[in-house]
């Protein structure tokens, strides 16, 4: 039970860690011309997106096809580009002439961290065959 509680740490310790960087150096992200609060609110999509697809991940190892884990891992990253892009289309639609263009590229950034965790994680908690068979 503990080894499953396990998997959220390294997605709570990036989210914790972006969101004290962005409110304590707001006014520094705000010299470089990006809107704290866009990176917080896109790091906190990307967190829930992300939370999701690891509960998905405990429950594809129980599985025995082993098609299920590839299946899983790659419909939890279109899963979150799709999410992601959606958000970032009604961003750009409704804050018109106000956009943060740096804000977005920031937050393509954690989509690739982010992404790069849920498949560390993923391969971390797949069972290893014991016999040593391929």
């Amino acid at each position: 039970m503990l080894e499953k509680k396990m998997i959220f740490l390294p997605l709570v310790l990036v989210f914790v860690l972006v969101n004290l960087l962005a409110f304590l150096t707001g006014s520094v992200f705000k010299s470089w011309e990006v809107d704290p609060y866009l990176v917080v609110g896109a790091n906190t999509l990307l967190f829930s997106i992300s939370c999701y697809n690891a509960l998905q991940h405990i429950k594809v190892m129980s599985q025995t096809n082993p098609h299920a884990m590839v299946r899983g891992v790659m419909g939890s990253t279109v899963l979150k580009l799709f999410v992601l892009g959606t958000a970032a289309f009604i961003y750009l639609y409704n804050a018109g002439d106000h956009k943060n263009v740096n804000g977005l590229f920031i937050s393509m950034g954690l989509y690739i961290l982010y992404t790069w965790l849920d498949v560390r994680i993923a391969l971390k908690r797949n069972p290893a065959k014991k016999d040593g068979s391929n």
